[in-house]
């Protein structure tokens, strides 16, 4: 397995009106796809907070920045089209991953 040492998270906040949420939920599909192609990042899941269905949430794990900034560039088209849905600012939240089940953390990060 490829180890990548500069591997960061994001937890990102989507706060989404209820005449826009399929439609946004419809390009976060797309951009999902998209970044598959992508072998710098990670993972990536969206889901949707059960206690406030306005807000749609992004877990994301990159191998480095630099593979986050391309993952930018490259779906710059869609999340031109996602701007105009969203009325607040994304809450971004950057983390160093360490453990976890059901995804081995330390071995994407380390190599070990």
């Amino acid at each position: 397995m490829v180890h990548h040492p500069d591997a960061f998270v994001t937890l990102t906040r989507v706060t989404v009106d209820d005449a826009n949420r399929d439609a946004v939920l419809e390009i976060l599909r797309e951009i999902v796809a998209l970044d598959a192609t992508e072998p710098g990042t990670l993972v990536q899941t969206v889901q949707v907070d059960e206690e406030n269905d306005q807000h749609v949430w992004l877990y994301e794990l990159w191998a480095s920045p630099h593979d986050r900034d391309l993952h930018r560039d490259n779906g710059a088209e869609l999340r031109g089209r996602l701007a105009p849905l969203i009325s607040v600012p994304f809450e971004v939240i950057t983390c160093r991953p360490l453990f976890g089940h059901g995804l081995d953390l330390a071995r994407l990060v380390t190599g070990e």
